[in-house]
């Protein structure tokens, strides 16, 4: 699932990190994982476990989503990886008039939301968004 609200976050063994500009913080210790990279993700970037957790129990945050293929997307996202040196970041093609910057994360990976898109209102969770009414749907199948 996507998630795009602010202070969602990931915990994984690896992850996939895409943004136009990735820049790497310093080291900083987190208690329960220890000595990690932060990573700050600038201006349309997006996050997504390419592994799970084992077990699959969070341990920076107990609100973290843990699922395969759960994605984070926003204008600005936090990383701590668990490695104390640099990831590999290269440049790929991401829209037709945008590049941007990938790198792969092969440990432990905890992402945040810092700041969501500016023109998507504020919301605590897209679960929250009630489904649309039955007879809409039907009327749509039509």
């Amino acid at each position: 699932m996507e998630y795009i609200y602010q202070g969602a976050s990931i915990e994984c063994d690896a992850a996939e990190i895409i943004s136009r500009k990735i820049n790497y913080g310093a080291l900083i210790s987190l208690p329960d994982i220890g000595i990690c990279s932060k990573y700050s993700c600038e201006r349309n970037s997006e996050t997504t476990i390419q592994k799970e957790l084992t077990p699959k129990n969070p341990i920076y945050r107990s609100q973290s989503h843990l699922e395969l293929g759960d994605k984070l997307t926003a204008e600005n996202i936090i990383l701590y990886i668990r490695k104390s040196t640099k990831i590999k970041v290269e440049k790929i093609d991401n829209t037709h008039r945008h590049n941007a910057q990938a790198a792969y994360s092969k440990c432990f990976t905890y992402a945040e939301i810092t700041m969501i898109f500016p023109n998507i209102k504020e919301i605590k969770d897209l679960r929250q968004i009630p489904p649309p009414p039955k007879k809409l749907l039907k009327e749509l199948k039509k």
